[in-house]
């Protein structure tokens, strides 16, 4: 005869092999709460032996929220979402907040992961794919959530935005290949442009033409390395008299410069210098020595969770916008003053 399923421990009986009290269990398990370092240790070490776990969604719901922030991204395959979507993570987690993590693989799919989101009495949000439906971030609103847009459109009267400022991120890398010699431009995008790439891009665009640099546009199937080499490759042609290419992302220079390098057998910096986007870890790599531009993906989780904190706070502020600084990288892939 095989014994029943065993019963889960529970705080009562954390409390009571460590001598103390239900309430100093729950403030054991309570970020800032005020507890006795010797208790909180006394109280984990019970809660170990028995196999205890906290219900963080029962004790949530017991108040008002569930601790749960979702955190919505796609192309978790880049190497600049990945980090992304990790350091948030880690933040959320150092805040006390348990991180849900949603991926959309379409720009469509957001909504749906937003409103499904909305059932489970989550703390915050934190969205970095795709610009949301305006509708449910007016929702979010009316109910008080917290929602942090990171590098997405403001179409709404909630939501605090951080962003890496378009105008000011395309202009940086005009001067940057036009400082480092590059007289004939050209650019290189994904077809279905995003927020923050569209920004930058048409601000390159532009810059150029009020500065009266030609600059052509090319254009890859989507942001991936393999199709921006054979975006290149098969439109090498409109290539001809180029000296200096934008790429909007580093994984998109990347295969750029492959293309560049091994397809077409072009000489960089010498023959054509190259630009890319984000300061990707890949970017610095010796097969690359990419030159790019740097945006703090530390400091924007830090700034994430300030913002979350102080919306948490004061529901009734009105709607922030926090800029991050960009800085240039200069690399092999240019002809700077070394």
């Amino acid at each position: 005869m095989t014994d029943g399923p065993k019963r889960k421990p529970t705080s009562f009986d954390v409390a009571r092999l460590a001598g103390v009290s239900r309430s100093a269990v729950s403030r054991a398990y309570t970020p800032g709460a005020h507890i006795a370092e010797a208790t909180r240790q006394k109280v984990h070490a019970a809660a170990t032996e028995l196999g205890y776990r906290v219900n963080s969604l029962a004790r949530g719901l017991q108040g008002q929220h569930s601790g749960i922030v979702g955190l919505v991204a796609s192309r978790l395959d880049t190497p600049l979402r990945s980090r992304q979507v990790r350091l948030l993570g880690q933040s959320l987690i150092r805040e006390g907040f348990r991180p849900m993590l949603l991926t959309a693989e379409k720009p469509d799919e957001v909504g749906g992961l937003i409103d499904g989101l909305l059932g489970y009495s989550v703390a915050g949000m934190i969205v970095t794919s795709d610009t949301p439906p305006s509708a449910l971030i007016e929702d979010c609103g009316r109910l008080g959530l917290p929602v942090v847009l990171i590098n997405r459109a403001g179409k709404t009267s909630w939501g605090d935005r951080i962003v890496a400022d378009s105008e000011t991120s395309g202009k940086l890398v005009f001067d940057m290949l036009r400082s480092s010699g590059a007289a004939n431009l050209a650019c290189l995008a994904p077809r279905v442009e995003t927020f923050s790439v569209a920004g930058r891009i048409h601000a390159f665009m532009g810059r150029a033409e009020a500065a009266g640099v030609p600059c052509r546009m090319l254009l890859a199937d989507d942001p991936a390395y393999g199709s921006a080499r054979a975006a290149l490759k098969a439109q090498s042609a409109a290539l001809e008299g180029v000296d200096g290419l934008f790429c909007a992302t580093d994984l998109m220079a990347m295969g750029a410069l492959d293309a560049l390098r091994f397809d077409l057998g072009c000489a960089v910096p010498d023959e054509i210098q190259l630009v890319g986007f984000d300061d990707i870890e890949q970017a610095g790599w010796a097969a690359y020595d990419l030159s790019t531009v740097h945006q703090d993906l530390e400091e924007q989780a830090a700034l994430a969770m300030r913002l979350l904190k102080e919306r948490a706070a004061d529901i009734d502020m009105a709607p922030r916008t926090v800029t991050q600084t960009l800085v240039p990288v200069y690399r092999g892939t240019t002809r700077h003053d070394r």
